[in-house]
C-alpha cells in the first residue's frame, strides 16, 4: 500500500512537473515569436493602423487586411501567453498585469 501511494504521488509530480515545462516552453515561444514580428509590430503602429489598447492588447484603428489582421491576432495571442504566466508567477490577476502592460507599452510608442 505505501508503494502504491509514493507510486501515485510520483506520477502527480510527473504530471505537474511537466505541466510546468509546457507553460514555460511556451512562454518562451511566445516570447521568441513577438521578439521576431515587432519590427513589423511597429510599422503598424506608427503607421497608424493599429494602437496599444488600454488593455495590454493591440486594437485595428480601421480595416486591416488578411496579413495585417493575422499579425495583430498572433501578437496579441502571444501576449495573453505572457500575462497569464506572469500573472501565475506573481499571484495577480491577468486583468492586473494586461493594465499594467498597457501603461508600458503606452510608454514604449514612439511620440508624434
Amino acid at each position: 500500500m505505501k508503494r502504491m501511494k509514493t507510486m501515485v504521488s510520483l506520477a502527480i509530480a510527473m504530471v505537474i512537473g511537466f505541466a510546468c515545462l509546457a507553460q514555460a516552453d511556451s512562454m518562451t515561444d511566445a516570447r521568441e515569436r513577438r521578439k521576431a514580428r515587432r519590427a513589423q509590430v511597429e510599422q503598424l503602429v506608427q503607421a497608424g493602423s493599429v494602437a496599444e489598447g488600454g488593455d495590454g492588447y493591440l486594437v485595428a484603428k480601421g480595416q486591416l487586411d488578411a496579413a495585417k489582421a493575422a499579425l495583430v491576432k498572433a501578437e496579441n495571442a502571444d501576449r495573453k501567453i505572457g500575462y497569464e504566466a506572469i500573472a501565475k508567477a506573481h499571484g495577480k490577476s491577468v486583468d492586473e498585469v494586461t493594465k499594467q502592460a498597457a501603461a508600458i507599452n503606452k510608454t514604449r510608442q514612439p511620440k508624434k
